[in-house]
């Protein structure tokens, strides 16, 4: 439901654990868009930084919005601030949904890599070059904790809620022994994407024409570099 008149493309699930497939793949739908014979207004990206999927995404010759979130935890929960909140000790948590549940085999979303998550994958030496070296020790102790899973995470919509993954998930954390923990969704960072409520820059980064995407280290997530045409 939008005011706006929207023509969406999925792109399979799977995609979201092969980073380079997917940048690849959105790469070309943004070319395909920019080449095509309708012209948008924007190309809205239903993604956040994904393992560095985003990442070096270039502008065609439509402005991409994309929202400030490091994967689609932190979009059904409505920030990267909430998914923070939520997912700061241990990044690599696996979570689910409805949405996740009923699209493939898997059940169960795995958290990003916690090095992912940060949206880089350098060593101990590429933190002290950028960071210093008291900086880069905290850093490498925050991205490469020694907790072991005991949880599964259900986002819960009230949209879906009536589909029973819930009580699901519930079932099988009980079976495995895992703590069962459920957080409510909040969709409006989907509704202001799909509404063209783009204005609040700490939510959504705004991707001009041949300008590219690039992970800001920061709690925005990701930011833009300068045109590269």
């Amino acid at each position: 439901k939008s005011k706006n008149i929207v023509d969406v493309e999925f792109l399979e699930k799977g995609l979201h654990d092969k980073s380079d497939i997917l940048h690849a793949k959105l790469q070309e739908k943004i070319n395909e868009t920019s080449a095509g014979a309708i012209k948008y207004e924007a190309v809205l990206l239903a993604y956040g930084l994904c393992g560095n999927s985003s990442a070096g995404l270039k502008g065609g010759s439509v402005q991409l919005i994309i929202p400030r979130v490091h994967d689609c935890a932190g979009f059904l929960l409505g920030s990267n601030k909430r998914y923070m909140e939520y997912f700061k000790d241990n990044l690599s948590q696996p979570f689910t949904s409805s949405g996740y549940m009923e699209r493939g085999a898997s059940m169960f979303r795995e958290g990003e890599s916690d090095m992912k998550v940060a949206g880089t994958q350098g060593t101990y030496e590429d933190f002290v070059k950028m960071y210093g070296e008291e900086n880069a020790k905290f850093i490498m102790d925050s991205l490469n904790p020694k907790t072991h899973n005991s949880s599964i995470v259900f986002i819960e919509s009230e949209i879906t809620k009536h589909l029973g993954y819930a009580e699901k998930t519930k079932e099988h954390a009980k079976k495995e022994s895992l703590k069962y923990i459920k957080y409510r969704a909040d969709l409006k960072l989907i509704k202001d994407l799909i509404d063209g409520n783009w204005t609040d820059t700490s939510r959504f980064l705004t991707v001009k024409p041949g300008s590219e995407i690039k992970p800001s280290y920061d709690e925005f997530v990701i930011k833009t570099s300068e045109k590269t045409f």
